[in-house]
């Protein structure tokens, strides 16, 4: 198991967000473990952890990672919603381990966003990223994780992906204007997901049968 202290969960260190993500997943081996992430993080711990688990559901990534990110973000939006101080991370997450060229390429695609959104981020509505804000944030990233998690239909992921990613950042820069936002993209990654649960599973008879004259099955 693996554990970032935290002096102060809200603290800032004055590094940029998108440098600190960079710096989290850059190194020298093929691969690099979520336990490696982990402990990369500084004191913004909690919204560094939902932002930089969330982006490679952002992105196009292998077969499994948006489940494993998912069941990341599901422990770790658990403790912010139990008011944990340090994020905590058991054994078996930890040791999970993934491509670090891939991810490294991934995250550096999205570091011009995140650094677009650096330039008007500043602390603010502060109240929505304090101890209780950082509850509310959890109990929201907790559901979409629970929505990673599933089976969806492609590009069912990257609605709820993209509102965790939203809300990490706020949480990291303590901008609760950016909470505000990534609050709203969850109402709607939700009925988005909705949707296209909807739309598959009304087209999946005729998909099915499609299937079943095109190869005599």
């Amino acid at each position: 198991m693996t554990a970032v202290t935290q002096a102060h969960a809200y603290s800032d260190t004055g590094e940029r967000t998108s440098h600190m993500l960079l710096k989290a997943v850059r190194g020298e081996s093929e691969r690099i473990s979520v336990g490696d992430i982990a402990d990369a993080l500084d004191s913004r711990a909690f919204g560094l952890a939902v932002l930089i688990f969330a982006l490679p559901s952002v992105v196009p990534m292998p077969p499994g990672v948006p489940t494993v990110v998912g069941i990341a973000l599901l422990i770790v939006s658990f403790q912010m919603v139990i008011g944990r101080h340090e994020l905590w991370l058991p054994g078996f997450l930890a040791k999970r381990s993934f491509s670090r060229k891939a991810l490294v390429g991934a995250l550096e695609k999205l570091v011009p966003r995140l650094e677009a959104v650096e330039k008007i981020a500043k602390p603010r509505m502060t109240f929505l990223t304090g101890r209780a804000g950082t509850v509310a944030i959890g109990i929201v990233v907790l559901i979409m994780a629970i929505v990673l998690i599933l089976p969806l239909p492609p590009g069912g992921n990257f609605p709820p992906a993209l509102a965790c990613a939203v809300l990490g950042m706020g949480l990291a820069e303590r901008d609760g204007v950016i909470v505000l936002v990534g609050i709203i993209g969850s109402v709607v990654a939700s009925i988005a997901v909705t949707a296209v649960t909807v739309a598959f599973i009304a087209t999946l008879p005729d998909f099915l049968s499609w299937l079943g004259h095109r190869f005599g099955f």
